[in-house]
């Protein structure tokens, strides 16, 4: 938690995959896919010890299955606010099976607002885009007052991942029983659909943090699993597009690696699949949080990976942790901001 007195102000901020937060009696996706009770004993235990050693003010989670479990296990270190905006669906064979895991966001300071973000609809039209479009995983757009920083906006994320969707069930299918052309469709148009999907819900996320910037400006932050290297993939058209412009870097949103204190120019891994480390996991500010700004609340920022837990890849393939690592980011606010 934040001090007291008249001194800096000090937060942390966190992010955490939690991969397959559930409960048991229940499964994830399939009946075979669940945690026997020590395992799920041991899941916690790491947690705990995770949240305990980093002690965030505010921390974010995806691939969250059991909500009221989880609401449960990190009441006792401080966090008295966990919220969603979605459920998890149960599947039509069992009612032990959950599927369509949500993100959810747990603060140690009052949540005034949370609500599922809402895509404009006229940008929707516009861009060809049905009306009810859905995301993959519905985005929290949450407001928390931070002592001495003021209101800040956080948006709670977990955009569509590479796995390539199967369409075989909708495409033009005239020969059914032909388990290679099923194949193919899903290597190639289901990939591209997947990347596709991605991208439109970092693009709407990102209009709305635009437009709430442009018209309501605060310090904003949009964190989770992007499931793609923001810099490096189609991402980065809507995440990397920032302009030298006093008339609009007010609008900016930048890595909070990039215009961190941190002394490296090489950002950790935040998960590793067949040996080869990526970043997926990312934690954007707005330009409020750049202290190089005139008139900054903010200094001492920086940018910190859990990742021990990753660098091995267990028996259990990370069942008893995560296959994400946790990152946070540190900062103090200024005394009499």
């Amino acid at each position: 938690m934040a001090n007291s007195g008249s001194t800096n102000k000090h937060f942390k901020i966190a992010t955490l995959n939690l991969l397959n937060y559930a409960s048991p009696p229940f499964s994830y996706y399939q009946l075979d896919e669940n945690y026997s009770a020590i395992q799920w004993q041991n899941k916690n235990i790491w947690l705990t010890r995770l949240i305990a050693n980093i002690s965030p003010d505010i921390i974010a989670f995806q691939e969250v299955f059991s909500i009221d479990a989880l609401a449960k296990h990190i009441k006792p270190l401080g966090y008295d606010y966990l919220t969603t905006v979605d459920m998890p669906c149960i599947a039509k064979q069992s009612e032990f099976i959950l599927m369509t895991p949500v993100v959810a966001l747990a603060s140690k300071y009052p949540i005034i607002q949370a609500d599922a973000l809402k895509p404009d609809k006229k940008l929707l039209k516009h861009l060809n885009l049905p009306e009810n479009f859905t995301f993959s995983r519905r985005p929290i757009k949450a407001e928390i007052q931070l002592p001495q920083l003021g209101i800040v906006r956080i948006y709670v994320l977990h955009l569509k991942s590479k796995r390539a969707t199967k369409l075989n069930d909708f495409a033009n299918n005239t020969v059914p029983k032909n388990a290679a052309y099923n194949e193919k469709l899903t290597q190639t148009v289901g990939s591209f659909y997947s990347q596709e999907l991605r991208c439109l819900e970092g693009m709407l996320i990102y209009h709305d943090a635009l437009f709430e910037q442009a018209t309501n400006p605060q310090p904003s932050i949009i964190l989770g699993d992007f499931n793609d290297d923001i810099h490096a993939s189609a991402l980065s058209l809507i995440f990397e597009n920032t302009l030298d412009s006093n008339e609009v870097n007010h609008l900016d949103f930048f890595d909070a690696f990039d215009i961190s204190n941190n002394n490296t120019n090489t950002k950790p891994p935040t998960l590793y699949y067949e040996g080869k480390g990526k970043v997926l996991d990312y934690i954007l500010l707005s330009n409020e949080f750049n202290q190089n700004r005139e008139n900054t609340k903010l200094t001492h920022l920086t940018y910190h990976t859990i990742d021990k837990h990753i660098l091995t890849q267990p028996d259990d393939k990370h069942k008893t942790n995560s296959d994400h690592a946790c990152i946070y980011i540190q900062f103090e606010v200024k005394a009499g901001s």
